[in-house]
């Protein structure tokens, strides 16, 4: 996952629209499209709703190392 598609994914799971992604971002609308899709794509999501599942997986992972170091 690039960069640009881990700050796409934040923002989904954040549940921002489309647009508000692009404008966040300063990307086109189409660009969030593309990332969204690439995103699902490696991730074996068949919908937004994985995405955001997955999200909140690697939060909680990412939280529970955090707090045991």
């Amino acid at each position: 996952m690039t960069p640009r598609e881990r700050q796409v994914l934040h923002l989904v799971a954040e549940g921002h629209m489309t647009s508000e992604i692009a404008g966040l971002l300063e990307i086109s609308v189409k660009t969030v499209e593309v990332h969204r899709a690439n995103l699902m794509r490696k991730l074996g999501a068949r919908n937004q709703t994985d995405l955001v599942r997955y999200a909140l997986r690697q939060e909680l992972r990412s939280s529970s190392r955090r707090s045991r170091d």
